[in-house]
C-alpha cells in the first residue's frame, strides 16, 4: 500500500516539475490577426520558445512573438507573430513599394499587395530588430510607429512550432 502511495506521489511531484520546467522555457499561443497569413493562419495554436535569445542573435527569416503594446483589432497586450526582415547592422529602406535590406529588394515569405509607404535609408543599431507581416496588406509591424523598430529583448521568444 505505501509503495503504491510513493509511487503515485512521486509522479504527481515529477509531473508538476516538468510542467513548470516546459512552461518556464515554453509559451503556447493562438495566431490573431491575418497579418502572418498564409504561413500562419488565424485560431492556429503556435509554440514559442522563450529561452531562443538567452545567448543568440535571432536571424533573419525566423518570426518572433512579442507583446503587443498597442490597442488594435487584437487587443492591447495580445501577442503578436512577426517575421524577422532585418536585425543590428542591416541597412533598411521601402522604396517604391519595395523592401531593402542591405540594398537589395527582400522578397522572401511576402504575400498580399498592400501598399508600403516610403521609409528613408537607416542602419539598425545593436539589438534592433525590424519586423514585417507576411502579407504586406497587414501594418502592425515595424512600419507603424506604435510598434515600430523593436529591441531584441521586448521579444518574447521564437516561434518554434509549427
Amino acid at each position: 500500500m505505501w509503495k503504491r502511495i510513493v509511487a503515485y506521489g512521486t509522479a504527481a511531484i515529477m509531473g508538476i516539475v516538468c510542467a513548470v520546467g516546459f512552461f518556464g522555457v515554453f509559451m503556447i499561443t493562438t495566431v490573431t490577426g491575418s497579418g502572418m497569413e498564409p504561413f500562419y493562419k488565424e485560431g492556429h495554436c503556435v509554440l514559442v520558445c522563450k529561452a531562443a535569445y538567452r545567448k543568440s542573435i535571432p536571424e533573419v527569416g525566423e518570426v518572433v512573438a512579442l507583446w503587443n503594446q498597442v490597442y488594435s483589432e487584437d487587443g492591447e497586450g495580445s501577442v503578436l507573430i512577426r517575421r524577422i526582415a532585418a536585425r543590428q547592422g542591416d541597412q533598411i529602406e521601402i522604396r517604391d513599394n519595395v523592401f531593402y535590406r542591405n540594398g537589395k529588394p527582400y522578397t522572401a515569405y511576402m504575400s498580399g499587395d498592400g501598399e508600403m509607404e516610403d521609409l528613408t535609408h537607416r542602419t539598425l543599431g545593436e539589438g534592433e530588430l525590424f519586423l514585417l507581416c507576411d502579407d504586406r496588406g497587414s501594418s502592425m509591424d515595424s512600419r507603424n510607429d506604435a510598434v515600430g523598430i523593436v529591441d531584441v529583448g521586448d521579444c518574447i521568444g521564437k516561434v518554434c512550432f509549427p
